[in-house]
């Protein structure tokens, strides 16, 4: 396999309209529940799909800007795992139902006291002709994943040993039962199969394959890359699953602006918006377009403000409080969300219905009431001064991510009411990314977390003292407290459902005392599309499938 073509992008931009990018892209080969909008296009699924899938075509995708890198094993970024899921695969994937199936693992079992798992593999290569083996299975979840993946981390605290008795084969003890066990193996918690023998001996954060070489099992292999402007992927001739992908390629383009994203959309420019990327304020006019389609789906995910709990005054429970007090979530979701999805009531988000715990409400343990707010700042000893500021807030942000920019205009507004001044510090996400998880260096943040599905996986790394590194989406906060350390283990732990329920519904009562994150709104998980896009486009997780998408004519 040759190294993609890396390039800066020139001063006229390239490509910039799908009849030029599809031209490029031909030369590059021969040369190498929100209504029946939502909800029509998934019932309709089999009957548009009938006619069957078709080979060939280009598919392009929004980005908002270069990723940090490829790997999705170490990050859970969104451009990060974009871009790495179509190189790399886990284990397991999951399907719409969020149930573990094979993948690079064909079959599995386990043992009836849940501590022995046995995979067989299937027979692949990675892209640049070595064969996949079992070695580079053990090698990926103990050297990479559970080394640097914070959806993995739950999962690889209950690894005891990793055999490979022949090239097939993997067997995994564990030191004691984990429900989601199966479900931590897919690539979308962090636990992507790396190749040992491009990553072996080198520090993996910087290696070339994790930066813009990846080397994967996957359907498609990165070819190009023009910094700041797009990312081509071309399909894999060597792939795995017979006949597959359909698509001869897919392009990232990369558009900062969320309002230029739709607008590219309906002009035809592209032909796919991840939730992540599209802006919610857009819906009602992209679902009534009938070139268009919308999904919903997806894992729930969480938007959040997350406090830096080592600086004063933010180190005082008793701030934080007044600080979510003075917050309007309700507004904020009609303003900010057009009042789509739904204001967060805890820590664990009430669509993980099993673990949420209904006592627990935050829009009714703190009611929205400034005048309550600055009360409470007074009585910790935080008294305006003349010109009625109590101290700064430094409010870092992902600036190209939708609707952080009116988000913290609508904070800035609301804290300033009990005098805080809030100082934006919005950057693009290369820049924010290690500030907030490298640097530690803000006062709060604008973060959106997803929860994997499942507690133990995506939600307790916020707030776990063993998360408090430096790495991205982990506990940046500094919070620790030992029983909450306690509780969060013995969820992951318990082999019973109700067991599990019971600690995470007891952990949502302390930290809804301690708030050292403001749960804000619960993610409308909107998708985005050309009606020609067919196949399983966000489907799942979003992040797999894409073998089985084709364009129609």
């Amino acid at each position: 396999m040759g190294k993609p073509i890396l390039r800066e992008s020139p001063a006229c931009r390239g490509p910039s309209s799908r009849r030029e990018f599809l031209g490029w892209g031909a030369g590059l080969a021969l040369g190498t529940s929100l209504g029946a909008a939502v909800a029509a296009p998934a019932r309709a699924f089999a009957a548009s799909e009938a006619k069957g899938p078709v080979r060939g075509g280009t598919l392009i995708m929004v980005l908002a800007g270069d990723p940090p890198t490829v790997n999705p094993c170490i990050t859970t970024g969104v451009p990060d795992v974009a871009v790495g899921s179509l190189v790399y695969e886990g284990l397991t994937r999951l399907d719409r139902n969020f149930e573990p199936q094979p993948n690079l693992a064909e079959s599995w079992t386990v043992s009836p006291d849940n501590l022995r798992y046995t995979f067989k593999l299937v027979q692949a290569k990675w892209q640049d002709g070595h064969d996949f083996t079992s070695k580079d299975v053990a090698f990926s979840l103990l050297q990479v994943s559970a080394k640097y993946g914070a959806k993995f981390r739950a999962a690889a605290e209950h690894i005891k040993s990793i055999a490979t008795p022949d090239d097939r084969t993997v067997v995994i003890d564990l030191k004691g039962p984990f429900g989601p066990f199966l479900f931590s193996l897919s690539l979308y918690t962090n636990a992507g199969i790396l190749p040992e023998h491009v990553f072996a001996g080198s520090d993996v954060l910087t290696s070339p394959a994790t930066l813009a070489e990846p080397v994967g099992t996957g359907p498609f292999m990165l070819k190009e890359w023009v910094r700041g402007d797009h990312l081509t992927l071309e399909r894999n001739p060597g792939y795995w699953r017979p006949g597959q992908p359909y698509l001869d390629r897919i392009i990232f383009k990369e558009i900062a602006d969320p309002d230029t994203r739709v607008l590219a959309l309906k002009a035809g420019e592209i032909d796919y918006i991840d939730f992540y990327y599209f802006p919610v304020t857009h819906y009602r006019d992209v679902a009534g377009d009938k070139k268009l389609q919308t999904r919903e789906g997806g894992v729930p995910e969480d938007h959040l403000i997350i406090l830096n709990v080592r600086r004063k005054p933010f180190d005082n429970p008793k701030v934080r409080q007044a600080l979510f007090t003075a917050l309007d979530r309700e507004y904020i979701k009609k303003v900010v969300y057009a009042n789509l999805g739904e204001v967060a009531k805890s820590a664990i988000d009430t669509r993980l219905a099993w673990a949420y715990n209904p006592e627990v409400d935050l829009g009714k343990i703190y009611p929205f009431d400034p005048k309550h707010a600055a009360a409470m700042l007074d009585a910790e000893g935080l008294k305006a001064g003349a010109g009625g500021k109590r101290f700064d807030l430094h409010l870092v942000y992902d600036s190209t991510a939708e609707g952080n920019d009116r988000l913290s205009q609508v904070v800035q507004s609301m804290w300033a009411k009990i005098g805080v001044n809030v100082i934006f510090a919005g950057s693009p996400r290369n820049v924010e990314l290690p500030q907030v998880f490298t640097d530690w260096n803000f006062d709060a943040t604008l973060q959106a977390y997803t929860t994997s599905g499942d507690p133990a996986l995506g939600i307790s790394r916020l707030y776990v003292t063993s998360a408090i590194k430096k790495a991205p989406f982990v506990n940046c906060s500094g919070y620790s407290n030992s029983e909450v350390d306690r509780l969060f283990a013995a969820g992951a732990n318990a082999a019973g459902l109700k067991d599990r329920a019971a600690a995470y519904k007891a952990v949502q009562v302390i930290l809804a005392r301690d708030l050292p994150v403001f749960p804000i709104w619960q993610t409308a998980l909107i998708y985005a599309a050309s009606a020609k896009l067919k196949g399983k486009w966000a489907w799942s997780t979003a992040d797999s499938y894409w073998e089985d998408v084709w364009m129609s004519s």
